[in-house]
């Protein structure tokens, strides 16, 4: 059976299995936990017909959606004691029944017992914050959730919320302390011991008195932030919380099958396109609930209008201009932002308090807004000898779900390569760094810049037929000499395009050991495709198939292999929580047969001897690459003190906390020295010279990515070699 009948054949199953379920219209609007029930049904029999891995729905399922749920709902345990834990633990092993049958009751049961939670936690902490805290006290307070327990009672429930209200009150006043005032004696040299003491005792001395100064100022800030803090959780919707409940459940299945609800949609949509529609405004809440303009986008509708400011209140909303305003006042930012977007051409009324106090009405017509940070950008580089050579820097596979023909990263890549030819480069760097995926179609259409009319990948489910997907270029865009940068976070649609071009050896792929290691398709089906139901259902982002290389293996959880490993890159432990093989319940790896008879664009023998001298090349910096192991090895120690890992114990005494603050300080200051010596041993041995390959007036985005470009010399200089290497290969 060829892919096409088999993916028709699936959505029969799922209509089949959707009719039985379904055998009425629902044309009037349901109550919520219809609608509920209705989402539930419909997730399982599609995943049931069309998840390539089946799941076993058992006790085993059922525990781990138990455990899980807890933990997404209160992962501090802050809220649940132990007896919640024991009274709803008869549902431990029946929530895989109740997925089966659509039934919401753990969800609603939980929920019920968690906004009690809430209800109590709220009354306690505004008890705590009645009294002063005392820092002279020594005591620690533990961070993390590995090694949490719940509560066993009331009295350890209250001491665990006094601690953490003490701890967000330290890390107020730590915040508030100015620089100046705790290194006031820092411009003096200090040789002698005796000296080094009476500076450390006057240092400790003013921190002393500049901690206690900003004591009280702090805690009014915490009571303000716990206000706020409780307020966000009550007034979050039920659905919200629903969707949080649903994706644990779909994440038994795999990492990467997701419900949206249609808000998170939205939110997708935006993010995997870099377009939405709406006014050009960024906002933040206050902390009195308005929402504030903090950021105008230029060119956008607002930015154009000129009425609107930063500082402005935006306090009512019209969805159109015949609608009835809403008071967004205090309503979460999310809702309000979704209430302001719509569609281009569309008007939108919004009330706002201007920063003198005075109240305006202004009508916008909405429009397309970029978030032009993902899009494909390119800079040429000179090297000593005024050779030009192409960096393009692809952030993401971008494209608009909603439109085809919107935006998409392959038509702004064929327009950079053309471009760059024009300027006679002798070489492409391709960065894909961090590119975490997205479209399927403009990685298969830009491998075929590169690779011409041939395969580019096979598609389906582990042990069933596989189809090669190929590209529709005729004639090769880009014919000369090219390299792709990664690193762990090159993920899905950057492992094809790195496969692909490594497989058929038309470049080299240069970077970390190898990357991320997702290897499997997902697609996204509406809930309400199959049913005729007029309010929105959202959506379901499900893995439908895995994806094999041309030579047969799945990049799945093994990712693809350097060529060339960077030897300040080769982090095989730094990065492995983070990569799909350390994520909850991944697909395995699988491999089919591989395309026969590909032809290779370079001789075997000419790679092999590009990835000696690239070898051999970094082999004499090795200062270098000490200096750079040393720092990355402070980095890691400095970086584990102050991140929030799972076994972090911080001192709640004012005086322990003072030379804790110091240790860290001092080796902040020497990781500073060694960086500045690293940067500047590095300029000289990889001397380039960079500039933005643009005609135009340079954006601020624009200038900011030159400036990083500046830092991180040492990646591209090296891509830079080899492809100066490919140059000198025989024609």
């Amino acid at each position: 059976m060829n892919f096409k009948k088999k993916k028709l054949n699936d959505i029969k199953y799922i209509i089949i299995g959707l009719f039985f379920i379904f055998s009425l219209s629902f044309c009037s609007p349901l109550g919520e936990q219809e609608k509920h029930s209705l989402i539930l049904k419909s997730i399982y029999k599609t995943l049931y017909f069309l998840h390539p891995t089946p799941v076993f729905i058992d006790n085993d399922f059922s525990q781990k959606v138990y455990d899980k749920f807890f933990e997404e709902l209160d992962n501090q345990k802050r809220f649940f004691i132990q007896k919640d834990l024991e009274d709803l633990s008869l549902y431990r092993e029946k929530i895989d029944d109740f997925w089966i049958h659509g039934n919401p009751i753990f969800f609603n049961i939980i929920m019920k017992r968690f906004f009690q939670r809430v209800k109590k936690a709220e009354f306690i902490c505004f008890q705590i914050l009645k009294k002063t805290f005392d820092f002279n006290k020594k005591e620690r307070y533990i961070l993390g959730e590995q090694k949490l327990s719940y509560p066993k009672n009331k009295k350890e429930w209250i001491e665990k919320w006094r601690k953490y209200l003490k701890y967000m009150t330290l890390l107020e006043i730590i915040t508030s302390i100015k620089e100046k005032e705790i290194t006031s004696t820092k411009e003096k040299e200090i040789t002698s011991t005796k000296e080094k003491e009476i500076t450390s005792t006057k240092e400790k001395e003013i921190w002393k008195n500049a901690f206690f100064n900003e004591k009280k100022r702090s805690e009014k800030k915490v009571k303000k932030y716990i206000q706020e803090y409780f307020r966000k959780i009550k007034i979050k919707k039920k659905s919200d919380w629903f969707s949080i409940y649903v994706n644990v459940l779909t994440s038994q299945y795999d990492p990467h099958t997701n419900y949206f609800s249609p808000k998170e949609k939205e939110i997708f949509d935006l993010h995997i396109s870099g377009q939405t529609e709406g006014i050009g405004v960024e906002l933040q809440q206050d902390d009195k609930g308005f929402p504030t303009v903090v950021k105008l986008i230029s060119g956008g509708p607002a930015w154009k209008n000129k009425k609107i400011e930063i500082g402005d209140r935006i306090i009512r909303v019209a969805k159109n201009v015949n609608s009835e305003s809403k008071n967004i006042v205090g309503m979460l930012l999310e809702n309000s932002i979704r209430l302001i977007r719509g569609k281009k051409g569309s008007k939108v009324k919004l009330t706002i308090q201007k920063k003198n106090g005075s109240i305006e009405e202004v009508i916008l017509t909405r429009d397309i807004i970029e978030k032009k940070e993902i899009f494909a950008k390119s800079v040429i580089i000179l090297d000593k000898n005024d050779d030009k050579y192409g960096l393009i820097s692809l952030p993401e596979f971008y494209f608009n779900p909603e439109n085809k023909n919107g935006r998409n990263a392959a038509q702004d890549m064929k327009k950079i390569i053309q471009e760059l030819k024009k300027e006679n480069i002798k070489g492409i760097l391709i960065d894909i760094r961090n590119n975490g995926g997205g479209s399927l179609d403009a990685v298969i259409e830009i491998s075929g810049f590169f690779l011409g009319k041939v395969p580019i990948l096979q598609i389906g489910k582990p042990n069933k037929n596989k189809k090669i997907l190929k590209s529709h270029e005729n004639k090769i865009l880009w014919t000369g000499p090219l390299v792709i940068l990664v690193n762990e976070f090159s993920a899905s649609a950057s492992e094809i395009l790195v496969a692909a071009i490594k497989d058929y050896k038309r470049g080299i792929i240069v970077g970390s050991d190898q990357t991320y290691g997702k290897g499997t398709i997902q697609t996204i089906y509406p809930l309400n495709r199959f049913l005729h139901f007029n309010e929105e259902l959202g959506s379901l982002k499900f893995t439908i198939n895995q994806f094999y290389r041309v030579n047969g293996s799945s990049t799945q959880l093994k990712g693809v292999n350097s060529d060339i490993v960077l030897p300040w890159k080769n982090t095989k432990n730094k990065f492995l929580k983070f990569m799909e093989k350390n994520q909850t319940n991944p697909m395995k790896w699988d491999y089919t047969d591989p395309i026969p008879s590909i032809r290779y664009y370079y001789k075997n023998l000419y790679i092999e001897n590009i990835k000696y001298k690239s070898i051999k090349r970094l082999k004499k910096n090795k200062d270098f690459i000490t200096i750079y192991k040393i720092m990355q090895s402070l980095e890691n120690q400095f970086s584990n003190e102050k991140k929030f890992s799972n076994e972090k114990k911080f001192f709640l005494n004012w005086e322990e906390f003072f030379y804790e603050n110091l240790k860290i300080k001092k080796r902040n200051e020497s990781l500073k020295k060694l960086r500045n010596n690293w940067n500047t041993f590095g300029t000289k041995r990889f001397p380039l010279h960079y500039r933005i390959f643009s005609k135009k007036k340079e954006s601020k985005k624009e200038k900011e990515w030159k400036k990083n470009l500046y830092s991180d010399f040492y990646d591209v200089s090296e891509c830079i070699n080899i492809l100066r290497d490919f140059n000198q290969i025989p024609q």
